[in-house]
């Protein structure tokens, strides 16, 4: 009787989803999951000051746009199929800060436009932590810029706490520029308009990247 030879096994990439994972946009309903999780995402960068107003907005439904009528905000959410369980999260969002201050400047409605369609915000990306070193996080990070560049987006920032060597590496291993504490980031402008900055709160540094 011979031996039984067993069939090669592939070995899943690290950036690879399990097959019981689905990256999606959110559904009404589940703004409070998503908050939830967000909420992790958050600590130490600020009040979660929006969280009631972004549960409602998921709650309510339909492809988001800021109030300067253009720029994509997008929610996605990483679902365990088996039990469809939210276990990840992306928020990401034209860049409302740097928005809010060109409008106090007087910029004209075709400035807070533009800039608000060229520039994403990665608000917040997180992942449960039963769920993690599954490329989830990456997954995530991947569609959201996907959708932004579809929308004719150009450039993606973000920040995190200064001196996280884990985050930096995994932004820097997904095309980010890294940024030296308290620099910030350059928005660049046109004939139309001029450059903008978007800063990072104190004990943070930023990363950016062309979409």
């Amino acid at each position: 009787m011979g031996r039984h030879k067993p069939g090669k096994v592939r070995r899943r990439r690290p950036d690879e989803l399990p097959d019981n994972i689905q990256i999606r946009e959110t559904r009404p309903g589940e703004g409070k999951a998503f908050t939830d999780l967000a909420a992790l995402a958050m600590e130490g960068h600020g009040d979660f000051d929006d969280r009631e107003a972004m549960c409602e907005a998921i709650d309510e439904g339909g492809p988001l746009t800021s109030q300067f009528g253009a720029g994509r905000i997008v929610f996605l959410v990483a679902e365990h199929t088996p039990t469809g369980c939210i276990v990840g999260i992306s928020s990401s969002i034209p860049p409302l800060s740097v928005l809010g201050g060109m409008e106090r400047n007087g910029a004209d409605p075709v400035a807070l436009g533009a800039t608000a369609m060229a520039y994403v915000k990665l608000r917040a990306l997180a992942v449960a932590d039963d769920y993690r070193r599954q490329g989830i996080a990456s997954a995530l990070l991947t569609k959201a810029l996907a959708i932004h560049r579809d929308h004719r987006a150009f450039l993606a920032y973000g920040q995190f706490t200064a001196g996280d060597a884990t985050l930096a590496r995994f932004y820097r291993r997904h095309g980010f520029t890294i940024h030296a504490p308290g620099e910030p980031v350059i928005l660049p402008g046109s004939s139309r308009h001029p450059d903008v900055g978007a800063s990072p709160l104190p004990g943070e540094q930023m990363f950016s990247r062309t979409i």
